[in-house]
């Protein structure tokens, strides 16, 4: 918890933020195609097999995930719905 503590920038500390887990990351990708979106939320799905974590070797093994239901329609423990419904949704 102590590294955790050391890891809260200044501004954060001032906001009585008290432990930091992951790293700040500034490399946003702006989705502008459906192959593109295809490519991250196949990403997405496989870092829990890449990271050889207990009991996962398939993307829909992976409880938290979205996989299960991208691969068998079957939602999971979180309701999902997937980018290709997302398009049809007019955020103007």
């Amino acid at each position: 918890m102590e590294q955790l503590s050391g890891w809260v920038n200044n501004t954060d500390r001032l906001k009585n933020k008290k432990h930091e887990v992951f790293e700040p990351s500034f490399d946003r990708k702006e989705c502008y195609s459906t192959v593109f979106m295809k490519q991250k939320i196949d990403y997405i799905h496989h870092n829990p097999c890449k990271a050889h974590m207990p009991g996962i070797k398939f993307p829909e093994d992976y409880l938290h995930s979205s996989a299960t239901y991208y691969f068998t329609g079957e939602q999971g423990i979180y309701p999902v719905i997937t980018y290709m419904e997302l398009q049809d949704i007019d955020l103007r």
